[in-house]
């Protein structure tokens, strides 16, 4: 990446921070769920504590009446207009546009409709790029398993140590092989990706510090099927709510628990329906900024790098932030009166050895060749950071 990126996210999360003590809230990827930021919250918890991040900072810039010969790429996206320049997924968002037009010296702008006003299911978003309703969105690693198997390598439980090793997989070698798949499987390209952070379980009965504890507990996860071999591994009884219904499941107990990262329980207020938080840390959850390929094709050289680079520009930023944040919104959760456990280093390794079966379907999935290059950069990574 770009030194670009970097310093553009640290200023513009430094000046973020400056305006308000609080924090606003990251789109997930997850079944492509709207991105509401969080605010204070009167539901149960401490009603006097801020939990999220600040709203409204940035306005979507309006390029309906661009002048003639200016190129507008439509960008269909789940993050909400309040959440712009702001969490994680907005600095993605705010960092793509400014630094498209910036670099193309205004001969190209990105429209950004948010909400999902475009689409929001999957196949919405993939029929949408394809038949030329819009040119870019962003689609949850696992939301893809009827298109394509590119990303069962984040899909593996308890393989990733840290959002470090993820990143580091996700721009390396491993990461274009699954960028490459993708693209020979659907026809989309993925200019870059928004690594939100690691997937955390939330209950609302107990503490969960080893998989006797989460025994018989109904546990809504993802529909990837080694997302769901996983926990059923683990002992669970597995549920797969539509992630709109998932706050409505959790308050009136139809669902004990639930996984997500910790910026998407905030800006979904799990919080207010859950009492505690394990950071199991089991998977990463990443989401791909595709474009057509058609459309990009279509484009000059010229085009097609200010369109890579701004993407670039735009995954540094939107990791950056979510690395500088992440550490507060658990503290604004502690604050409230959660109850967030942090596994041992022994808990953590039984949770692991827990899921070989799971392990074993994500080797038949990928291949023997593939698996094992997998296992040895990650094993690689880990001893380079020691």
């Amino acid at each position: 990446m770009k030194k670009f990126g970097r310093l553009f996210a640290l200023l513009t999360v430094f000046a973020m921070l400056c305006t308000s003590c609080g924090l606003g809230n990251a789109n997930t990827g997850d079944d492509n769920s709207d991105d509401t930021p969080g605010e204070t919250s009167t539901a149960g918890g401490n009603s006097e504590v801020t939990v999220g991040l600040e709203r409204d900072v940035y306005q979507i810039p309006d390029y309906t009446n661009v002048e003639d010969g200016v190129k507008v790429v439509r960008l269909s996206v789940s993050m909400s207009a309040s959440d712009y320049g702001v969490s994680a997924s907005g600095m993605m968002f705010k960092t793509f546009v400014d630094r498209l037009e910036e670099l193309s010296g205004g001969k190209m702008v990105a429209q950004v409709f948010p909400s999902s006003q475009l689409a929001s299911t999957t196949d919405d978003i993939v029929n949408g790029l394809i038949t030329g309703a819009f040119e870019m969105s962003e689609v949850g690693q696992a939301n893809w398993g009827d298109y394509t198997t590119a990303f069962t390598p984040l899909n593996v439980p308890f393989l990733y140590s840290s959002n470090e090793e993820v990143y580091e997989i996700m721009t390396g070698e491993l990461g274009d092989s699954m960028r490459q798949q993708l693209l020979d499987d659907t026809g989309l390209r993925a200019v870059g990706f928004l690594h939100l952070g690691m997937r955390t379980i939330t209950n609302n009965q107990k503490e969960i510090h080893s998989p006797a504890d989460l025994k018989g507990m109904k546990i809504r996860v993802q529909s990837d099927p080694t997302q769901i071999a996983a926990f059923e591994e683990l002992g669970c009884s597995v549920m797969t709510t539509s992630f709109s219904e998932l706050f409505t499941a959790l308050q009136q107990k139809l669902c004990d628990g639930q996984d997500n990262p910790i910026i998407t329980i905030v800006s979904q207020k799990f919080y207010e329906v859950q009492k505690y938080i394990t950071l199991l840390n089991h998977l990463p959850n990443c989401s791909m900024f595709v474009i057509s390929d058609a459309y990009y094709q279509s484009l000059s050289a010229e085009e097609q790098g200010w369109i890579d680079q701004a993407a670039q520009d735009a995954t540094e930023a939107c990791y950056q932030t979510m690395l500088d944040t992440e550490q507060i919104l658990i503290d604004q959760l502690i604050a409230y009166g959660i109850d967030v456990t942090t596994l041992t280093d022994e808990e953590y390794q039984v949770f692991a050895d827990s899921v070989s079966g799971t392990w074993e379907l994500c080797e038949q999935t990928m291949g023997t060749e593939t698996w094992n290059n997998l296992l040895a950069t990650v094993e690689e990574l880990e001893s380079s950071a020691q």
